[in-house]
C-alpha cells in the first residue's frame, strides 16, 4: 500500500436528521484512530498438576474504536452539532452525549457508528488561534465500508 497523507484521515458528524448527512470536522489537524478490546482473564490451573506454573490465558472482551484530535472549527454548522451533542438541548435534556460519526482511513474505508463523546474542549491562548480537541469511543458495533 502506498503512503497515505495523514490530511486524508477524516473524521465526519452527523448531522442528527431522519436522512442523515455527514459533514467533515474541519480544521482537525491531528487525529488518531485505533482499536481497544478489553482483555479478560480466563487463567485456570492445570489440573494435571495443580501445584505447578500458571500461565495467563487472555480472552478477548468488550472492543471499541477511539478517536481524537485536535484542531481549528471553521465550520460554524459542525460546531454547533458537536455542542448539541456534549451538552444537550437544555436543562431537562437527558439524553447522552452521543451522535452518529464516520471516520474515512484512506486505503481502508469508513467506519460508521454511534460515538460517546467523553470530551471536548477549546483553547484560547492570549494571541493564538482558538483550538479544540476531543476524545470520543465508539457506542456499539461500527459498519464498515471498503474502499472503492
Amino acid at each position: 500500500m502506498a503512503t497515505q497523507k495523514g490530511r486524508l484521515l477524516l473524521v465526519k458528524i452527523g448531522d442528527g436528521q431522519e436522512t442523515e448527512q455527514f459533514s467533515t470536522l474541519c480544521g482537525l489537524r491531528e487525529k488518531t484512530f485505533g482499536f481497544s478490546v478489553n482483555e479478560s482473564d480466563a487463567t485456570q490451573a492445570d489440573y494435571d498438576n495443580p501445584g505447578g506454573q500458571i500461565w495467563t490465558r487472555g480472552v478477548s472482551g468488550a472492543r471499541r474504536l477511539n478517536v481524537s484530535g485536535t484542531g481549528l472549527f471553521e465550520d460554524h454548522s459542525t460546531l454547533e452539532r458537536m455542542r448539541s451533542i456534549c451538552i444537550g438541548s437544555g436543562p431537562a435534556d437527558t439524553v447522552d452525549a452521543v451522535g452518529n460519526f464516520q471516520v474515512v482511513v484512506p486505503g481502508e474505508g469508513t467506519y460508521e457508528a454511534e460515538f460517546h463523546v467523553s470530551q471536548f474542549e477549546r483553547v484560547g491562548p492570549q494571541e493564538g488561534e482558538i483550538t479544540y480537541s476531543l476524545t470520543m469511543a465508539s457506542n456499539g458495533a461500527p459498519a464498515f465500508t471498503a474502499e472503492a
